[in-house]
């Protein structure tokens, strides 16, 4: 395995920020409509971070393989084209449909709106994906056996993002509309939300050894993200998509730059389907004897 340079290392995280701030700046400057803007952005992206997690993999084994990638095939198809694909464009949607609306926070500054667009965001976000994990009784049950898809794969890269349950996507769709929506933020500070939004997806399931530093506390990134899908109970925390604010605050905050986990995935593998057993996987929201998540 090549040794990831410590360019890429310590300045591709901080690229890609800068990246999104630079398409915001060009689209003002030159007048580029926002959508399209984010449309180009997410596909130059995800074309470089590929490329980046070939030659530099954080670690070999978690690399993707011909059965894994045949496995997230599966569930492209069925979230992809669905829910998963719908996420995405109604972020672009999002955008495009901004560029209409009055009144709400618009005329707040334009750092402001972001804050709130993903504080509000978060919060609802933080508790539906915290009590997947740890909520008892028999509503915490059903959204773990919804959300343990995504849990099941040994190993995290860019594509196994979309391993997941439909309905769990469906559910995180509305949520991340809400905020946008509820406080009728401008077409701007929906783009940057979107943007940041598309981006920490990426990166927090990339199989390369980014160093985010201070931005950890900002923004959720691989570092933050790995551990969350930690086998290790005690240590598979930082519930926050888009960023830890919410996880500080209420203590789930998991922080190790010197380590990656020792494994990935869920506690007691032999109690649940193969993750590439997509029916068997899609049918545990009907079933009620698997463990809950924390």
């Amino acid at each position: 395995m090549k040794p990831t340079p410590r360019i890429v290392q310590f300045g591709l995280y901080p690229t890609l920020l800068a990246g999104v701030l630079a398409a915001w700046l060009a689209s003002r400057e030159w007048g580029w409509n926002l959508s399209t803007v984010f449309a180009w952005m997410a596909g130059l992206r995800l074309a470089a971070l590929f490329f980046a997690e070939w030659r530099w993999p954080a670690r070999q084994s978690w690399r993707m393989n011909w059965a894994s990638f045949r496995r997230d095939l599966k569930y492209v198809l069925v979230n992809g084209s669905a829910a998963g694909l719908f996420k995405w464009a109604s972020l672009w949607w999002a955008v495009d449909a901004a560029g209409g609306r009055q009144g709400g926070i618009q005329g707040w500054p334009l750092a402001v709106q972001v804050v709130v667009l993903i504080l509000a965001f978060e919060f609802p976000q933080y508790w539906f994906h915290r009590l997947s994990h740890e909520g008892r009784g028999a509503i915490g049950a059903w959204l773990w056996r919804m959300h343990v898809a995504h849990h099941l794969p040994d190993r995290v890269y860019l594509l196994m993002h979309v391993v997941g349950h439909p309905i769990n996507l469906l559910i995180s769709l509305a949520i991340i509309q809400l905020p946008a929506w509820c406080f009728g933020a401008s077409q701007e500070a929906v783009f940057l939300f979107g943007a940041l939004m598309s981006l920490q997806g990426l990166v927090s399931h990339f199989n390369v050894d980014l160093k985010a530093g201070l931005f950890n506390y900002l923004l959720v990134g691989a570092e933050l993200h790995r551990f969350h899908h930690s086998a290790a109970m005690d240590e598979a925390k930082n519930f926050g998509v888009l960023t830890p604010f919410w996880d500080l605050v209420f203590g789930t905050f998991r922080y190790d730059p010197r380590r990656l986990p020792a494994a990935l995935g869920v506690e007691h593998p032999e109690d649940y389907p193969a993750s590439p057993d997509i029916l068997g996987v899609l049918a545990l929201p009907l079933r009620g004897s698997v463990p809950s998540g924390g």
